[in-house]
């Protein structure tokens, strides 16, 4: 999951792995533990964050929504999908859906390494 804060950009200050509970697709599906969420989604409120978003693979796919991903993607939530090809990260992209009825929009990425 994808923690942070918005000022005048969304930004992400960390990300949180969390467990895939989805046992019959785990391969191509994802789903996270609500108790997982939720106790998340506490720990960045109580540090003044939000859950953001979140991220998850495509393997051996482009790094754009799929109709999964679609159905199941919420409104104001940011989706970093990363491209894996052979076993190797190859790319990633950040996705929106600004109202329930519209399509995923591109986000753009903007890294800013610590010094």
């Amino acid at each position: 999951m994808l923690v942070g804060a918005t000022y005048t950009a969304r930004r992400i200050f960390e990300s949180q792995r969390a467990n895939n509970v989805n046992t019959e697709r785990a391969h191509d599906r994802y789903i996270i533990d609500p108790k997982e969420l939720n106790l998340i989604d506490k720990i960045a409120r109580s540090q003044g964050m939000d859950v953001m978003g979140f991220y998850h693979s495509h393997p051996d796919h482009p790094d754009k929504p799929s109709e999964t991903d679609r159905e199941w993607g919420q409104p104001g939530y940011s989706y970093f999908i990363i491209s894996v090809k052979g076993g190797k990260d190859v790319s990633v992209r950040s996705w929106m859906i600004e109202d329930e009825k519209g399509p995923f929009k591109e986000e753009s990425i903007k890294i800013n390494e610590k010094g």
